[in-house]
């Protein structure tokens, strides 16, 4: 066998061996019979009850591919979530009442997040047909100066509380315009998309801004048109991204979730596109986001 032979039966040996390692079958874990997945039930595009958000949908893909089924602890993701479920043993079994939280905070201290699965950023949405088009924040105040000239009533604009784009709101002048939600109400059953099935679609507000996997999913649901517009003008610093999250003494567990998100990362694409988020196309560069320094956990 010549010196060049031995480099190309190396090589390929090299390569075969990469491609067996990203398609080899992962399993569960030693005694694990389910996934057992932490989850709002009232939650939509994310989770419910009746197992129709992305997450539920890459649960239940996961789970495939473990070949085991998919058990939810339904519990409101809000202040004290993890602690009340990831975090929480059950006393009547001694056992944590669920082992998954999905769609974390890339960098978050209360859980061990594995790499992110998806990334989104604020948007505007607003009904179709109207006789404008608003494709930045500064078009809501031409447009509604526009109409006030005009005769016209002011574009009323929709945010929740401490909402990130207040200040540039407050900038240009429409403070008036402005109506203010709450976030989470007392209702656990009622989220963030209301502002938009309801506000929105009945004409209580003109506009409304809010986080964009929520405002592409309910106005894409919506029965009246509506337009959903990426607001990539704040920049990549308001890209924000996702995981899934374990307890930090779970290390198997986490690396095993992230050899699932690397081998199934196109079918876990594929899912999210179902769901409208905005597009991350022409993001402003600024201002940049700044990396944060990982924790050391080991």
């Amino acid at each position: 066998m010549t010196h060049f032979q031995r480099w190309t039966f190396l090589l390929s040996g090299l390569l075969l061996g990469s491609v067996t390692a990203q398609a080899e079958d992962l399993k569960p874990l030693p005694g694990q019979e389910a996934v057992r997945v932490c989850a709002d039930g009232y939650n939509l595009p994310y989770s419910n009850k009746e197992k129709e958000g992305f997450d539920n949908k890459i649960a239940e893909l996961l789970g495939e591919e473990l070949g085991i089924p998919v058990e939810y602890y339904w519990f409101p993701q809000r202040i004290g979530f993890s602690r009340n479920t990831i975090k929480n043993v059950d006393p009547e079994t001694g056992r944590f009442r669920c082992d998954l939280a999905m769609s974390i905070p890339e960098h978050t201290d209360f859980l061990k997040p594995t790499k992110p699965y998806w990334s989104s950023i604020e948007a505007m949405v607003y009904r179709s047909g109207e006789g404008y088009e608003l494709e930045t924040l500064a078009d809501i105040a031409r447009v509604t100066k526009e109409r006030v000239a005009n005769g016209k009533e002011p574009l009323e604009i929709g945010i929740f509380d401490r909402g990130v784009t207040t200040k540039q709101l407050l900038e240009l002048g429409l403070a008036e315009n402005i109506e203010y939600y709450q976030m989470m109400p007392g209702d656990a059953t009622v989220n963030a998309g209301r502002i938009v099935k309801d506000e929105l679609a009945n004409g209580e507000i003109d506009v409304a801004l809010l986080w964009g996997p929520i405002a592409g999913y309910y106005a894409s649901v919506s029965d009246v048109p509506m337009t959903v517009q990426p607001l990539n003008e704040l920049g990549e610093a308001m890209i924000f991204s996702f995981s899934m999250g374990t307890r930090y003494q779970d290390k198997k567990w986490n690396e095993l979730l992230n050899k699932f998100i690397e081998k199934r990362r196109d079918d876990i694409d594929a899912i999210i596109a179902e769901y409208n988020f905005p597009s991350l196309e022409n993001v402003n560069p600024y201002p940049k986001k700044k990396p944060r320094k990982e924790d050391d956990d080991d």
